[in-house]
C-alpha cells in the first residue's frame, strides 16, 4: 500500500528519492518504444485530451494516469511503498514555498533566459522535453502568476472548501457548461466560488504547465493531480449519502461510469472509485496501512482530528499520541531519548520504530504472522481518543491497543 504524503512534510531523503525516481523514468526506454517511459506518459495525456478532460471522466481518467505512474516509480525503484506527494496549492502558495526549492521540483523559470528553469534536477541540459507543442523549446519553463487577470495568485482554501461542499458528483449536460457540482467546480469552470481551481493552478505556473496538451512535461504536475487526486478523494469521504460518480449514463463516450477509459481501454470510472481497491492511501486517513512509513515530524490524525499520532523529533524520536485539547501526550511509545530513524508498519504486523542503522530501538511486539493495520480512533463516550490494531482480512480489533499504559506497550495477551 502506498502512502502518498503532502510534500510540505517529506524529507529531504524523501524528496530527493522521488526526483530520483522519476528522471531513472526520463533515462529508460523500453523495448519497442520510441519513447522513454516518463514521456510516454506526457503522449498518452497530448493524445487523449477530450477522454481526461472537459467532463465527468476527469477524476477518473487522471486517478488512473497518476496510478499508472505511480507503478512505473515503484518498479524502477524495486520499492512497492513509493507514493506520489502531493501539492497543496491552497495553502503553499508563494514562489518560496517549500515544492519549489533546489532540492525538489526546481523554482520559476528566468525572464531574462525565455523563462528556463534553471535550478533543481529537471533544470534545463538535464531534463529535455521531447513530446512538445508546437514551438516549444527543449527545456523545462516556468512563468509563476503570468496572467494577472486569471492567475496572479493560486486557489485558497475557501475556493476548495467551496468545491468539496458542491453536490452532486456532476449534472447534465456534464461537460464545461454545467451549472453546478464538484467535477465542474473542481476542473475550473464555475468561476466563483470555485476559484477556477485545476485550471487556475495550471495558468498559475505556467510555461509547459500552461499547456492543456503537455503539461506533464513539468513534474510538477504529478504533484498537482495528485491533490486534485485527494480532493476526490476527500469529496466522497464528505458525501456518502451521494455516489461517488455521476453519470452512468447521458455524458459523451468515455465519461460514463461503465465507459472504458482511452487509451488503454482496460480501466473504467467504475473500477477506480476507491483508492483502497488500487493499492494506495492519503496522509490525511486516520489509519497506517502494512509498509507505511512516517519520517520525523510526519503524522496522521482521526477522523476528527482531534487526536493524532506523529513520529516526533521534538518528543526524543518517540512515536506520540496527541490530543488538540491536551497540553501532554497521552501516550509515548518510550521516555527515553531514541536515535533517528524512521517508523513503519511493517507486514508481519509490528510496529516499529528503526535508526538509521536498522537497528529496532523500540516495537509494538505485534508480530502475528498477518497483516495488521493501525487506526488514530476518536474519542467515544466509552473511551478517549487512542491507537487500535486491526487485522487486514477481516478488520477484527487485536489485543495491541494505548492508551493506557501511557508509555510503553500494554500487556499482550
Amino acid at each position: 500500500m502506498a502512502l502518498r504524503k503532502n510534500q510540505r512534510y517529506l524529507t529531504a531523503w524523501e524528496k530527493q528519492y522521488f526526483t530520483d525516481a522519476v528522471l531513472a523514468l526520463k533515462a529508460e526506454k523500453k523495448p519497442g518504444n520510441s519513447l522513454n517511459t516518463y514521456d510516454q506518459f506526457v503522449s498518452w495525456h497530448q493524445n487523449n485530451m477530450d477522454a481526461g478532460h472537459f467532463g465527468p471522466a476527469l477524476f477518473a481518467w487522471h486517478r488512473e494516469l497518476l496510478r499508472r505512474f505511480e507503478i512505473e516509480l515503484q518498479r524502477i525503484m524495486n520499492d512497492s511503498t513509493i507514493g506520489l506527494p502531493y501539492w497543496d496549492w491552497s495553502v503553499d502558495n508563494s514562489q518560496t514555498s517549500s515544492i519549489w526549492a533546489n532540492d525538489f521540483m526546481g523554482g520559476n523559470g528566468k525572464a531574462s533566459e525565455s523563462w528556463a528553469v534553471t535550478d533543481g534536477p529537471f533544470r534545463r541540459g538535464n531534463w529535455e522535453l521531447n513530446v512538445r507543442d508546437p514551438g516549444d523549446p527543449l527545456y523545462l519553463r516556468r512563468e509563476f502568476g503570468p496572467n494577472p487577470g486569471a492567475a496572479s495568485s493560486l486557489p485558497t482554501p475557501a475556493n476548495v472548501q467551496a468545491a468539496l461542499k458542491a453536490t452532486p458528483y456532476d449534472v447534465w449536460n456534464y461537460s464545461p457548461n454545467a451549472q453546478s457540482g464538484f467535477r465542474n467546480m473542481a476542473e475550473g469552470n464555475i468561476p466563483s466560488p470555485g476559484g477556477l481551481m485545476h485550471i487556475r493552478v495550471h495558468a498559475w505556473v505556467g510555461g509547459n504547465m500552461s499547456s492543456a496538451f503537455t503539461s506533464p512535461n513539468d513534474p510538477v504536475f504529478w504533484l498537482h493531480h495528485c491533490y486534485m487526486d485527494k480532493l476526490w478523494a476527500d469529496w466522497q469521504a464528505m458525501h456518502t449519502d451521494q455516489y461517488a460518480y455521476l453519470p452512468d449514463v447521458g455524458a459523451r463516450t468515455g465519461h460514463n461510469l461503465n465507459d472504458r477509459m482511452a487509451p488503454w481501454n482496460e480501466k473504467r470510472p467504475a473500477d477506480v472509485l476507491n483508492t483502497w481497491d488500487l493499492g494506495y492511501h492519503y496522509d490525511n486517513d486516520d489509519y497506517l496501512m502494512p509498509n507505511d512509513v512516517l519520517y520525523p515530524g510526519q503524522w496522521i490524525g482521526s477522523a476528527s482530528r482531534r487526536f493524532s499520532l506523529a513520529y516526533s523529533a521534538s518528543d526524543k524520536n518517540n512515536l506520540v499520541l496527541n490530543s488538540s485539547t491536551w497540553s501532554h501526550p497521552l501516550w509515548l511509545s518510550t521516555n527515553g531519548q531514541l536515535s533517528d530513524g524512521w517508523c513503519v508498519m511493517q507486514g508481519d504486523g509490528n510496529l516499529v520504530i528503526y535508526d538509521w542503522s536498522n537497528n529496532p530501538p523500540w516495537g509494538s511486539n505485534t508480530d502475528y504472522g498477518y497483516w495488521i493495520y493501525l487506526r488514530v480512533e476518536d474519542a467515544t463516550a466509552q473511551r478517549s481518543g487512542h491507537l487500535q490494531m486491526y487485522k487486514w482480512s477481516d478488520g477484527t480489533p487485536i489485543n495491541w491497543s494505548v492508551p493506557p499504559p501511557e508509555v510503553g506497550n500494554p500487556p499482550q495477551h
